[in-house]
């Protein structure tokens, strides 16, 4: 009898609280829904035409591997990568070499990035929960701030729509950006994204409220290549016009949020990709014309050496053609995957591309 009371007593009183329009207490537990993120600092409006570049920790990033002169026709520099943990924190992929490029680039007025990637099983796990969240990004911004960096660059690039790990990446970008937009840090925020080509999970798990948290979006109009038909561009200027188009005109993104994506190395087609693709430094030491778009040339790693084959790459007159193509659109910039791959004297891309914006 004493039971039945006690249950007709709880049925009254939630009866009572959605009578009064409020929701009754729940006892907490794992199946209470998390609270949405809410967005208290979004990123402002990017007014420049930033001139990206990416910097993996494998390179030499003294000035014997990147001298200064490359750096100084960049003002954004992406440390890459520091790569998520399974217990979610980031681990610096050689601290030595984000050292060199963090002294040189303070000297130089050259702001640094720090990128994070790594497995997307890991990170669709991370950004489940909040709980998880925080230790990521705890770890994220002990980097930052160990070494005065000046923002950092979400490299994960696959968030998916089928497995919500799309919804876990938006909740993630609001809390950087709160944190990185806060007036006290005054830090960037940016992401690398795929060009859009193939419309699908991975397209589409880059949410459209993530514009609000990002100050610009890297977008990898590059490596839309082929294993079996030949005579395929991975990069052609093409491939620009169809990031643009869907990222700005089908998605809505804001032009200045867009910054295109100009390869400095190149790939085959009709062939694996296992030891065949090439740095732009390579292809032009192997008598490749920079002003060019393909190239024949041969690599240790394929069939020793023996079989030569054609390579395609973006030679100058392309990448002055993307420049254009950007400032013309008024986009947010240009980016480069990867400032180490460059010839660093009269034939270098970075160099191309810098002389077009300023001419």
């Amino acid at each position: 009898m004493k039971n039945f009371q006690r249950l007709l007593a709880i049925c009254i009183m939630i009866v009572a609280a959605y009578s009064c329009g409020e929701k009754p207490i729940v006892p907490p537990g794992d199946d209470v829904p998390e609270a949405v993120p809410q967005l208290t600092f979004p990123a402002p409006e990017n007014n420049h035409f930033r001139r990206v570049g990416y910097f993996p920790y494998y390179r030499d990033l003294t000035a014997a591997g990147i001298p200064d002169s490359t750096l100084l026709r960049l003002d954004v520099a992406c440390f890459a990568f520091a790569e998520i943990q399974p217990n979610f924190t980031v681990k610096v992929q050689s601290n030595t070499e984000l050292y060199n490029l963090v002294r040189r680039c303070k000297e130089l007025g050259v702001m640094v990035f720090l990128s994070f990637n790594g497995d997307h099983d890991l990170f669709a796990q991370m950004v489940s929960k909040q709980k998880y969240r925080e230790v990521f990004i705890k770890s994220v911004m002990e980097v930052v701030d160990r070494y005065d960096l000046d923002g950092v660059d979400n490299d994960w690039e696959y968030p998916s729509t089928k497995d919500r790990s799309s919804v876990g990446n938006l909740y993630l970008m609001r809390e950087l950006s709160n944190i990185l937009h806060a007036p006290e840090k005054g830090k960037y925020l940016t992401a690398a994204i795929t060009c859009g080509k193939y419309v699908g999970s991975y397209s589409n798990g880059i949410l459209d409220d993530c514009y609000k948290c990002v100050d610009w979006f890297n977008v990898m109009s590059y490596d839309d290549f082929s294993t079996t038909q030949a005579g395929v561009h991975h990069s052609p200027f093409e491939l620009l016009e169809t990031a643009y188009k869907y990222w700005v005109g089908t998605r809505f993104m804001p032009p200045k949020k867009f910054v295109g994506g100009i390869p400095i190395y190149g790939r085959p087609a009709g062939i694996t990709q296992s030891g065949t693709v090439l740095t732009y430094k390579g292809i032009i030491g192997q008598g490749g014309d920079p002003d060019a778009n393909e190239a024949l040339v041969t690599s240790s790693s394929y069939n020793n050496g023996n079989t030569q084959y054609i390579v395609y790459y973006n030679g100058r007159p392309l990448v002055r053609e993307k420049t254009r193509y950007c400032l013309e659109k008024g986009v947010g910039g240009i980016m480069f995957w990867e400032a180490g791959q460059d010839t660093h004297d009269s034939t270098s891309i970075i160099k191309a591309a810098y002389d077009e914006i300023f001419k």
